[in-house]
């Protein structure tokens, strides 16, 4: 019988998260001119490093924070305090952490819109 292990389950929830993201992103944000393949697969994986490295284990959480940088650029996220201090609170539930950066890319996309005159 074939068993797949634990670890092997991980690694291929990883491959999909980053697929799944990889679409989302090239569908939604890629404009006229979507990111290469190979790429987005590489920001992608730095980025859901940083957020395992960060503890954000949920993939809510790591699809929250991947849409943020893409919308802001990956060192405006990291080093904003707000985004800093949620990835620093490890003792919150993934749900609140995800959330947390939801409202935050919310916030800080309105406030881009505002300045854009839109």
């Amino acid at each position: 019988m074939l068993a797949v292990k634990r670890k092997q389950m991980a690694a291929i929830g990883e491959v999909q998260l980053r697929n799944n993201l990889a679409d989302f992103l090239n569908q939604h944000l890629g404009g006229k001119a979507p990111l290469q393949l190979d790429q987005l697969d590489a920001q992608l994986d730095a980025v859901i490093a940083h957020c395992r490295k960060a503890g954000l284990k949920s993939q809510r959480a790591v699809a929250a924070y991947a849409l943020a940088c893409s919308l802001f650029g990956n060192d405006r996220v990291a080093g904003d305090p707000s985004i800093v201090g949620i990835l620093a609170d490890r003792s919150s539930a993934q749900i609140d952490r995800a959330l947390l950066i939801e409202m935050w890319t919310a916030t800080a996309y309105s406030d881009y819109r505002r300045t854009q005159g839109g």
